[in-house]
């Protein structure tokens, strides 16, 4: 097993990054910075499998793709996330290429946890929706919530649909998608 050293005296490119090769180990190109996560908990894969469940047969029918992370996004030369879910509508299936998702998804899902609560609340949600991903979701689940974001809303700080515990989640990409929330927590 290869041992990775992290050079933090430089800012990160995504020519920098891909130098790594496959790891282990999630870590993500946030502004240059190479940010590496622990693993998450069986909790939090938990929530992004039965989300993948609920989502997984529309987007086939739909003819579209839905990935489970770790996959990069390459969103310019500095950032390359690695989102929970990713939903590719079946017109967008050409910026799925051999080694990423290299062009702006359809639909994408974070699910926080306490080591990413600030990045995906704020600086990737920013990121998304300055790039125009149709929709983005932030899901919580220690406060089992569910926030929707979409490319186009007026005021980008508010999310387009909030919903706490239990309530009907809809999308406006995947339009056949239709869920209780309690049903992936």
């Amino acid at each position: 097993m290869q041992t990775v050293k992290i050079d933090r005296t430089k800012e990160w490119t995504v020519e920098d990054y891909l130098q790594l090769g496959e790891m282990n180990t999630p870590c993500q190109l946030i502004n240059g910075e190479l940010i590496m996560n622990p693993s998450p908990t069986p909790y939090h894969q938990a929530v992004i499998g039965n989300l993948y469940e609920l989502i997984k047969p529309l987007a086939k029918e739909a003819g579209g793709l839905v990935f489970l992370s770790p996959l990069d996004v390459h969103i310019d030369k500095k950032n390359v996330y690695q989102p929970d879910l990713i939903y590719i509508r079946s017109s967008n299936k050409h910026i799925v290429t051999q080694r990423a998702i290299e062009g702006v998804p359809d639909l994408v899902i974070e699910v926080i946890s306490p080591s990413n609560i600030f990045s995906d609340r704020n600086t990737k949600k920013k990121v998304y929706q300055r790039i125009g991903v149709a929709e983005y979701w932030i899901v919580d689940p220690a406060n089992q919530t569910l926030e929707v974001y979409l490319k186009d809303q007026t005021d980008p700080d508010v999310p387009f649909l909030y919903v706490v515990t239990e309530g009907i989640v809809t999308s406006t990409v995947l339009t056949e998608l239709q869920f209780n929330l309690n049903q992936i927590f």
